[in-house]
């Protein structure tokens, strides 16, 4: 198949980008990327796919997304929040720990949806706890066609400490049971899928609830297994303090000493990362997923992804959760990403189109430890890649066609996806999910979930009448 007439934005070494261009795929792979009427030439068999008016380029890869939230979209912004404890464990909480194993895989469902027709290729899942029914959820990914690595669970929290927090026992599991049940899983399912299916260790924060004895043990269960990693980590001043209380200087020098650095740990947020922090994120190969629209949202940070990607840390990018972003639309969120460091810098310089591009392709491949066959469009590696058709009055004209994904274009633009060679959205249809079942079963369902929560003032404070 010659996919033809697009301008393909490659993403390999030297950044080309190839007018009137076409990729031709054999199987999972990329045969050949260069111009249309060379191709076709020298392939007058092939059977072709007219992309013209199309930019064509790497899929998009989210490196921090909790699936579980997206059936709880915008309830952050519904009435007063108040503290983040009182958001947590008050709100986000009792409603996710009320999810019998049917609603996690709706509101999985209608995340992956989101993700692919936004042009989403591949995402990390950060904390999938146990009741939400690991099976089902990995068979969800595998059906979708999308890569996915699932961080399931692992804590060490006391009944008494989740007790006194008012933890929902829905969101609680014992060190043993978690740690068992992630590596079943890993036994399971790593690898399924033509090996889109990762299984990683999501590891509940590093604070006073949780014991920090987990985190050695469970970083060395991942090297031994050669496992990703994935954890929240310096989100908020107190969490300097409590490092401060172990006797580190900063929460990213308590993961460095816990073992939780490293090339196949991804980092969510650091927005309050210092010099020293960064040179030892740099040095250490460990990744940052930064989640630029969320933070906006929830006034975190805004994080130094400048000074990080001049340090020469991976920075990718993720949507995070929809309670607070509203939206697992990472293409939107690149141009967020653009504001927030520009604003931080008060330099219009500060981070171009191009480098949050590569953040959310290449970086994104790295950070999923796919980057020897994803990330950019060169022959040999995996045909992961999405077009954006600019047929649209906010998409013309195309002076720069990278400045129009990152500025420009909205997930909404993205008409054809394909993932290891196989076709998963095309003119905006997507073939592998019944889109009209999963809108059906969330709607259904999502009130259900408050009432059994017991969880109330989720509706504008306007008047219903």
């Amino acid at each position: 198949m010659i996919f033809t007439h697009a301008t393909i934005l490659t993403m390999n070494a030297d950044r080309e980008i190839v007018e009137d261009g076409a990729i031709r795929v054999v199987n999972d792979r990329i045969d050949s990327v260069g111009k249309t009427a060379e191709l076709i030439a020298a392939n007058p068999a092939d059977d072709t796919i007219d992309l013209s008016g199309h930019i064509a380029m790497p899929g998009l890869i989210d490196t921090h997304v909790h699936t579980a939230q997206c059936m709880l979209r915008g309830i952050s912004e519904c009435g007063a929040v108040g503290a983040f404890s009182n958001w947590l464990f008050g709100r986000i909480f009792p409603l996710q720990g009320s999810y019998t194993e049917e609603d996690a895989v709706a509101s999985a469902s209608l995340c992956v949806l989101e993700m692919l027709k936004s042009g989403t290729t591949g995402f990390v899942e950060c904390l999938l706890a146990e009741h939400y029914g690991i099976d089902a959820i990995a068979e969800l990914c595998i059906d979708s066609g999308i890569r996915a690595a699932l961080g399931k669970v692992v804590m060490d929290v006391s009944p008494t400490t989740r007790d006194e927090l008012g933890w929902h026992h829905g969101m609680w599991q014992t060190r043993e049971s978690s740690i068992e049940g992630t590596l079943a899983a890993h036994d399971t399912w790593d690898g399924a899928g033509d090996g889109r299916l990762q299984i990683w260790f999501g590891c509940r924060s590093a604070e006073p609830a949780n014991n920090p004895s987990l985190f050695r043990e469970v970083s060395d269960l991942a090297r031994e297994r050669k496992m990703g990693l994935t954890i929240h980590l310096a989100e908020l001043p107190h969490d300097n303090d409590y490092a401060r209380e172990h006797g580190y200087r900063s929460h990213i020098e308590f993961a460095e000493g816990h073992g939780l650095l490293g090339e196949r740990t991804v980092l969510a947020h650091c927005t309050i990362a210092d010099d020293a922090d960064i040179r030892l994120l740099a040095e250490t190969s460990t990744s940052v997923s930064h989640n630029a629209g969320n933070n906006a949202a929830a006034a975190w940070g805004p994080a130094r992804i400048t000074d990080m990607l001049e340090a020469g840390v991976n920075v990718s990018v993720g949507c995070d959760g929809a309670p607070t972003n509203a939206n697992m639309d990472l293409l939107r969120d690149l141009r967020i990403a653009c504001h927030t460091a520009r604003q931080r810098a008060g330099n219009r310089g500060a981070l171009s189109s191009e480098a949050v591009l590569e953040m959310a392709t290449l970086n994104g491949a790295r950070a999923l430890g796919i980057h020897a066959y994803a990330g950019s469009l060169e022959v040999g590696k995996k045909a992961d890649f999405i077009t954006i058709d600019t047929d649209a009055p906010h998409l013309q004209p195309v002076w720069n066609p990278v400045a129009t994904a990152v500025f420009a274009a909205q997930g909404g633009d993205v008409d054809t996806v394909v993932i290891n060679g196989q076709i998963i959205m095309r003119d905006r249809q997507i073939l592998t999910l019944d889109e009209g079942a999963i809108l059906e079963n969330v709607k259904g369902r999502f009130r259900d979930v408050a009432r059994r929560a017991g969880v109330d003032g989720l509706t504008s404070t306007w008047p219903s009448v």
